[in-house]
């Protein structure tokens, strides 16, 4: 009888390693891969060698459950398996993170008091859960007394009666409100007043606050690095307070900036230690000569990520700007900026070399024919996005892809 696949497989490319005789080092290395699930319940039972490390503490300082593969099965396995070893591996725990359908799952139910036994839990992401409350926040706060950072991205029912509750957090450092629509200028007036001090504050897509609550917290809050805004409601009174106030900003993005004048740019041109900055859907007030002065001044020098999108003012002349003078840049977003053409992208690709991910959505006027040279200037970039332009022929863009198989492109 014919040898099966399988078998021809493991003759063709057997080795003479011997994987009992790794050093622990290695071992761990690879155990790290690997979810805590497949430790306990696969690994541990190999050889005693392997069980003898199921409980290292370098496999124990993270659990993130938001990529699992069939995340219910996992977790309730997980549940069960944790349960009668919880207090080998609590102390270790750093950082414990959940997705929508498994945080929903765990703080939904009872189950939730198994992971309040993580009590060194410094990093805690609960992305879209829904049964995020004031309740489970004030159950959160007295059980993971270190939480540093709290990501709440999407979680509906977070308002202003569960800021309050943050505003209670002893070491709270960096808390993420990403598209809790119910919080208003009350919340944010709670998170001015905390006791310790907030170094990144995020709010993107929060429609309900405005110069009012913003003014009050960079006011207060003043070591702030990173601040995402959504910009609504925001005029120039809360950028130039921020840009004066916050000595340390490192992170400023600011989406639908609508009601934005030339008032705020010029503002951001004197932060030195920016290395992000993103303003998105800007105001078509705002002109040309002010946003191609915040790119000719020197103290922006720090930049590696830059995003100025949806901006009637950002035309050749700014992007040769910005090639000009920010050559270490790791990504760029020029979305929907349609004035620009092929002639300072070609430029800005031979400038900017260090360019990981640039995103060039629905830039009307590209034709494209920088593609053919991308390989040569921009050897580390990993994403290119260039939907809705419409300029661009199918036939360079299957021949770019064909010679950059490994890109990620985003076309049309």
């Amino acid at each position: 009888m014919a040898d099966s696949a399988s078998a021809r497989f493991s003759r063709e490319y057997a080795t003479d390693v011997d994987w009992i005789k790794l050093p622990p080092e290695l071992l761990l290395e690879i155990f790290s891969y690997l979810s805590p699930v497949t430790i306990l319940n696969e690994v541990a039972f190999v050889c005693r060698k392997f069980n003898s490390l199921k409980f290292h503490p370098s496999l124990w300082r993270e659990i993130d459950v938001t990529n699992w593969s069939g995340p219910i099965k996992y977790l309730e396995t997980f549940m069960i398996i944790l349960s009668p070893v919880i207090d080998r591996v609590s102390q270790h725990l750093r950082s414990l993170s959940f997705c929508q359908v498994t945080g929903n799952r765990v703080f939904g139910s009872n189950k939730r008091w198994l992971f309040y036994k993580f009590s060194n839990i410094v990093h805690l992401e609960l992305t879209e859960c829904d049964y995020v409350t004031a309740q489970i926040l004030d159950e959160i706060r007295y059980n993971f007394t270190k939480i540093e950072t709290l990501v709440l991205s999407g979680c509906s029912n977070v308002d202003d009666e569960a800021m309050e509750v943050l505003s209670k957090f002893e070491r709270l450092t960096k808390l993420d409100i990403t598209q809790c629509y119910h919080v208003t200028d009350r919340g944010v007036n709670y998170i001015a007043d905390m006791p310790c001090q907030i170094l990144h504050f995020l709010s993107s897509v929060v429609v309900l606050i405005s110069d009012r609550s913003i003014v009050n917290l960079v006011s207060k809050q003043t070591k702030i690095e990173a601040l995402v805004l959504s910009g609504r409601n925001l005029t120039d009174y809360s950028v130039i307070d921020a840009c004066h106030r916050l000595a340390n900003l490192k992170n400023f993005q600011i989406f639908n900036c609508t009601n934005l004048t030339d008032r705020s740019i010029y503002a951001l041109c004197g932060k030195v230690r920016l290395q992000r900055l993103h303003l998105d859907d800007i105001a078509k007030e705002v002109s040309t000569r002010a946003i191609n002065c915040l790119f000719q001044e020197k103290p922006l020098m720090n930049l590696t990520k830059l995003g100025i999108c949806s901006a009637d003012a950002v035309v050749d002349e700014t992007v040769n700007a910005i090639s000009s003078g920010f050559p270490h840049l790791e990504s760029i977003f020029l979305d929907f900026c349609t004035k620009v053409t092929d002639k300072s992208i070609n430029n800005l690709i031979k400038s900017c070399r260090k360019l990981e991910l640039a995103s060039l959505h629905g830039l009307t006027n590209l034709e494209g024919d920088w593609l053919a040279e991308i390989d040569q200037y921009l050897p580390k970039l990993l994403c290119l996005c260039i939907s809705f332009c419409t300029g661009i022929s199918d036939d360079k863009i299957k021949h770019f892809l064909m010679r950059k198989p490994d890109l990620t492109v985003f076309g049309r």
